[in-house]
């Protein structure tokens, strides 16, 4: 009994071993930064829009702050077709599509850290919602293998 029980952990052992092998790190990496660069658009694309279209011919500090206050909700909005996207055609599987979004939590992270000046209850809840609809997008964007 005691040998059945060794060989299942061996399996599981080496079963997650394998998954970690079939990841694709360029695949991931290149997803990732593809990703990054098109949430970065998307939120220059929004305060395009507003500028242009919805309040123009105001003072620039005034769309400054819009951009400051919209970027974390266009990120959880747009963050997940673009996170499925790029899990679904740069990523291809699931472990690839996750090893995408933790090479994305580490570069965003990073650089949500270094940018902001001063963090609130309100930037953390935004921040945990933002990561949470990208790790299911990716989890759902990546095919199973």
């Amino acid at each position: 009994m005691r040998r059945s029980r060794k060989n299942r952990q061996d399996i599981t052992v080496r079963s997650a071993y394998s998954e970690c092998m079939k990841i694709s790190w360029g695949r991931a990496c290149a997803g990732a930064l593809i990703a990054e660069v098109t949430q970065i658009a998307a939120a220059f694309g929004w305060v395009a829009i507003y500028s242009y279209l919805i309040n123009p011919r105001q003072p620039m500090a005034t769309y400054e702050a819009h951009a400051q206050a919209s970027g974390p909700w266009v990120s959880i909005i747009a963050g997940a077709p673009i996170f499925y996207a790029a899990s679904r055609w740069i990523a291809r599987s699931r472990s690839t599509a996750l090893a995408l979004f933790g090479i994305f939590l580490v570069i965003d992270g990073g650089l949500l850290v270094g940018m902001t000046e001063r963090w609130t209850g309100v930037a953390f809840v935004q921040t945990g919602l933002s990561y949470l609809t990208k790790l299911c997008a990716c989890a759902l964007g990546g095919r199973r293998e």
